[in-house]
């Protein structure tokens, strides 16, 4: 039967052979912070829009909120293009790196 013949290839190979063909390393993206200053109205535009993933902090002003977005350095140009065709009344500030920290071992 077909069935007993595939069993046999089941049995758990040695781990050597995967560590010795797994030979990539991931490296984390980079990270950048962009700082967007807008109206409150349009607060609750940005948060629904497909930029609200990317919102890691917001501060209320008197006149206007204003919010930080952790974005991939991929992502810049998409960030951009959707900040300006939804939100026209948005002030981009500075992008700045995200300085990440290490781990404690």
């Amino acid at each position: 039967m077909a069935l007993t013949q595939s069993l046999d290839k089941l049995s758990p190979q040695p781990a050597s052979n995967h560590a010795q063909r797994n030979n990539v390393i991931p490296f984390p993206s980079a990270r950048a912070l962009l700082l967007v200053t807008l109206p409150h109205a349009q607060l609750r535009a940005l948060l629904h829009s497909p930029l609200g993933v990317y919102v890691v902090n917001t501060e209320a002003g008197r006149e206007e909120d204003r919010v930080q977005l952790d974005i991939a350095r991929e992502d810049l140009d998409f960030t951009l293009h959707t900040l300006l065709s939804t939100l026209p009344l948005a002030t981009i500030g500075p992008l700045k790196r995200r300085v990440s920290h290490a781990s404690a071992p």
